[in-house]
């Protein structure tokens, strides 16, 4: 009992990383063997090719040990992802919203971009009257400049043939 419990503390000392290994603490890549002693038969381990049953130092873990932990980190991991996924979820519920009210702005936005193009086109067509009756303004502004001139040649020449007749018959 208390050499299997010396093993566990030694093993533990020997393999930091928890799952499988994949490098000594040297820096070597972990090996697999197979175990040759009569107390664990065909039994299979990690360990590092310079490692020795001797030497401490070097990485030596069980395979059913690292698998154990190895499938709880996956679990750790699918937990870890699984509420990924549903945080994703929802932000990608809050994306379509907000995608959904950008459509509506748009289409919003479209219809008053149309409104203001019809308002355009009304003010062109607006503005063209306009220029065509201050055409025809000036026109008639320009005949009655030439009724008025001929109303005062007119006028100046009764007021000429009235000073002449009054000068001539007073």
């Amino acid at each position: 009992m208390a050499s299997s419990a010396s093993s566990r503390v030694s093993e533990s000392l020997r393999s930091s990383e928890t799952g499988i290994p994949r490098k000594c603490r040297c820096g070597k890549k972990a090996m697999m063997r197979t175990a040759d002693t009569l107390k664990n038969p065909g039994r299979l381990f990690y360990c590092c090719p310079y490692g020795s049953r001797e030497d401490n130092t070097h990485l030596f873990k069980w395979t059913d040990r690292s698998m154990v932990e190895e499938m709880a980190n996956v679990e750790n991991c699918v937990v870890q992802i699984e509420g990924n996924v549903g945080n994703l979820g929802m932000r990608l519920s809050d994306v379509e919203d907000q995608m959904d009210t950008l459509a509506l702005e748009t289409r919003t936005c479209e219809a008053v971009a149309n409104s203001f193009a019809k308002m355009i086109e009304a003010n062109k067509e607006g503005v063209k009257n306009l220029e065509k009756e201050m055409g025809d303004l000036k026109l008639k502004l320009s005949s009655y400049e030439k009724e008025v001139r001929s109303i005062k040649n007119m006028i100046v020449c009764a007021l000429v043939m009235f000073m002449v007749y009054w000068f001539m018959f007073a």
